[in-house]
């Protein structure tokens, strides 16, 4: 396949009668609702790191708590 160029576009586009041209829009538009935005990977340390004064230590601490709090079980009445 030939790669797509603005300028090829524009010239078939053109080309185009305008009930086509409609089309080829709607289609555009269908196909850019269509797609999901992508989601930057957060690091989430980093965000900590910066918004406090917690050091490697302190998360680490905190990541085996939050690690010991999942395995922990609910009472039973």
């Amino acid at each position: 396949m030939n790669a797509v160029t603005f300028e090829a576009l524009a010239q078939k586009f053109e080309n185009l009668p305008e009930r086509d041209k409609k089309t080829v829009f709607d289609f555009i538009e269908f196909l850019s609702r269509k797609r999901k935005p992508r989601k930057e990977k957060i690091d989430k340390k980093k965000i900590l790191l910066g918004m406090s004064y917690w050091s490697d230590e302190d998360i680490t601490i905190l990541e085996d708590i939050r690690k010991d709090m999942n395995k922990w079980q609910p009472e039973a009445f």
